[in-house]
C-alpha cells in the first residue's frame, strides 16, 4: 500500500438482484435503468497522485449499450468492478435506454464524470451525437463494429482494452459534420457512406447472423439491390465532379465495415478528410474489388478515386424530390436530401486513447 493511503472496505456487488435505482456504495445514483455504483474511491482522489506516480483519473461512466449483441452487463460489471479496484478510480455503471440516454448523460457530465461508450460504433455515434462540443469521452470495443475503436489504438479484447485505460491519455480528433439545409443532422466519427455503403448498412442491420458476419452478408444483399447512379461533388477548392458512382465515403479515419481500409492513410488529426468514390464498375468487378478493400489494396484501380478536401457536397442527380437516398455513419442511417456537405472539424472531438495509441 502506498504512504498516506488508507486501506479500504470495498463494497461487493449483489448479483442476486437488479438495480433500477439502487446505490453500492455511498453517493448519488447515476443515471435510469440498470445501474450499479462502484465507489469508494472518491474520496482518495486527491491522494492517489502517490501512487505509482500516475495522476489520478477523473471518475468515470460505463455506458452499457444493453443491445449490443456481445455485450452482457452481468458479465461486465465484476470485470468493472475489479479493475476499478487495482486501479482506484471511481467507477459507476449504466445502461439506459437510447430515450433516457440525453438525461443519462447529463447527469454524467454535471457530476464531472467522463463517459465511456461500452459496446460498438453504433454505441459511441450515439452518445458522441449528445455530448456537448469538447467533452472528453472514451470507448472500448464490445459490439459488432468496433472500427473507431481500433482506429484509435483500443485492443479489440475487452479485458485489454480495460488495462489500456489505467493510462489512457486525452487527445483531441477531427470529426466530420453531415449537414443539410444549413443544419448540422450528425457528427461521424469514423466514415460516412453514401449510396451503396449505406445500403449495406441497412440490410446489415437487418440481418440476423453473427457479428463478424454481418457486413460481409450485408454486402452480397446490395449487390443484388444496387448500382451506380449520378452524382455531384462540389469540394470546398471550388473543383466540381460529375459522375456516375456506387458510393461516396467521406473518410475521417481508415476503417469502417469490420476492419475494411477504405482509406489506409486517412489521420482523424491532419484537419481534413478523405473522400473516397467508387466508379462505373461491374458487379462482378465490384465483388472482386472489395477483396481489395480489407488489405488497402484498392486505391491503383481506375474507378477508385480518392481526393483530400476539408468539405464536400453531395448533390444526387437523378433522384426524386423527397426519395433522396440515406447516408450513414458508424452504422446509423439518416434520411439523404437533395444536398448533403461533409464537413471536416478539426479537433472537433476530445476522446481518452491508449498511451500507445500512435494519436496519443
Amino acid at each position: 500500500m502506498a504512504p498516506g493511503v488508507a486501506a479500504l472496505a470495498w463494497p461487493v456487488l449483489d448479483r442476486s438482484r437488479r438495480y433500477t435505482g439502487a446505490v453500492a456504495g455511498p453517493g448519488p445514483v447515476l443515471g435510469t435503468g440498470l445501474a450499479w455504483r462502484l465507489a469508494c474511491v472518491g474520496g482518495l482522489l486527491p491522494a492517489l497522485s502517490a501512487i505509482e506516480g500516475r495522476v489520478p483519473m477523473q471518475p468515470l461512466t460505463f455506458f452499457i449499450n444493453p443491445a449490443a449483441r456481445k455485450v452482457s452487463t452481468l458479465a461486465l460489471a465484476p470485470k468493472i468492478e475489479a479493475w476499478s479496484k487495482d486501479a482506484s478510480i471511481d467507477v459507476a455503471l449504466v445502461s439506459p435506454s437510447l430515450e433516457d440516454l440525453p438525461e443519462t448523460l447529463a447527469t454524467c457530465l454535471d457530476q464531472g464524470r467522463i463517459p465511456v461508450a461500452v459496446g460498438g460504433d453504433g454505441t459511441v455515434h450515439q452518445l458522441v451525437q449528445r455530448l456537448p462540443e469538447q467533452s472528453l469521452f472514451a470507448t472500448l470495443p464490445m459490439g459488432s463494429g468496433n472500427d473507431f475503436a481500433s482506429a484509435v489504438g483500443w485492443a479489440t479484447n475487452f479485458d485489454e482494452a480495460l488495462k489500456q485505460l489505467s493510462t489512457a491519455r486525452p487527445v483531441a480528433l477531427d470529426a466530420i459534420s453531415v449537414e443539410q439545409g444549413g443544419e448540422r443532422v450528425f457528427l461521424t466519427l469514423s466514415i460516412a457512406g453514401w449510396g451503396f455503403a449505406c445500403e449495406v448498412n441497412i440490410q446489415a442491420n437487418a440481418s440476423n447472423v453473427p457479428g463478424p458476419l454481418q457486413y460481409p452478408v450485408g454486402v452480397y444483399q446490395a449487390l443484388a439491390r444496387g448500382g451506380t447512379r449520378p452524382v455531384r461533388l462540389t469540394f470546398d477548392n471550388g473543383d466540381v465532379v460529375e459522375g456516375w458512382f456506387w458510393t461516396v465515403l467521406p473518410c475521417n479515419t481508415s476503417t469502417a465495415g469490420g476492419g475494411m481500409k477504405f482509406s489506409p492513410h486517412a489521420d482523424p488529426q491532419d484537419g481534413t478528410m478523405e473522400v473516397l468514390a467508387l466508379g462505373d464498375v461491374s458487379t462482378l468487378g465490384l465483388t472482386a474489388l472489395l477483396g481489395r478493400v480489407y488489405f488497402g489494396r484498392h486505391l491503383s484501380h481506375p474507378q477508385v478515386h480518392l481526393w483530400t478536401c476539408q468539405s464536400v457536397t453531395l448533390e444526387p442527380l437523378d433522384e426524386a424530390e423527397g426519395a433522396w437516398s440515406p447516408v450513414q455513419a458508424e452504422g446509423d442511417v439518416y434520411p439523404g436530401a437533395a444536398s448533403t456537405t461533409f464537413r471536416s472539424i478539426p479537433g472537433g472531438l476530445r476522446t481518452l486513447v491508449p498511451a500507445t495509441s500512435s494519436l496519443a
